[in-house]
């Protein structure tokens, strides 16, 4: 069955030992605490950290304006899904390291400009793992405001911190695992040439 906002925070209410709701405003005193906390408690836990189910790589949209800060001459704009950024990549694919992001705008000197970023995501999109993750977390956010047993909020804390190891742990094993360096090109890198891992350009950096 596909997870849903209500399906997620049933399950929460369900490790409160509290009653389940039918929607968000059905009226009950649970539908109002699970409403209120529900999207933030989701978009922390993927802020959390770079979820690598969560990543996304695109091109960002250039706009028309001029900086008024003068040590940048671009202005794109940030994708509307944005959760956390990870960085940004040149038309080379190298990062970019001197650009400043200001709202939903990141200025830099790149016309042409990549970000890598955790996006929002529908429920059922989310990984199984992570959903299990944000149903733990849920529980002990609105337990107190649900139940008012201060105590059950240890054990709550326990199960969470357990889900987001696992989670965290499952998360790391969605890429392949990487092959050593061949050793031409750990010279390569050594010499301070561009080295190509996993799709990527590095640059060799003194210091």
């Amino acid at each position: 069955m596909a997870e849903t906002k209500v399906s997620i925070s049933n399950q929460a209410l369900t490790k409160c030992g509290a009653s389940t709701i039918s929607s968000f405003t059905d009226g009950s005193h649970e539908a109002n605490v699970c409403s209120t906390m529900y999207e933030n408690v989701k978009k922390g836990l993927l802020y959390y950290t770079f979820w690598n189910f969560a990543l996304e790589k695109k091109a960002v949209n250039l706009l028309n304006e001029t900086p008024t800060d003068k040590s940048f001459k671009k202005v794109h704009a940030l994708p509307g899904d944005v959760i956390r950024v990870k960085g940004f990549l040149d038309d080379g694919g190298y990062y970019v390291t001197d650009y400043s992001i200001e709202g939903a705008k990141v200025f830099s000197n790149e016309t042409t400009l990549n970000i890598e970023y955790v996006q929002e995501m529908l429920e059922d999109d989310l990984a199984v793992f992570f959903t299990e993750a944000l149903i733990a977390k849920l529980a002990l956010e609105i337990n107190e405001a649900i139940t008012g047993v201060g105590t059950l909020s240890n054990r709550l804390a326990e199960d969470f911190q357990q889900k987001l190891r696992a989670a965290r742990i499952s998360d790391g094993q969605e890429n392949p695992p990487v092959n050593v360096m061949p050793s031409g090109r750990l010279i390569n890198a050594h010499m301070g040439s561009p080295t190509i891992i996993g799709g990527s350009r590095l640059r060799h950096q003194e210091g």
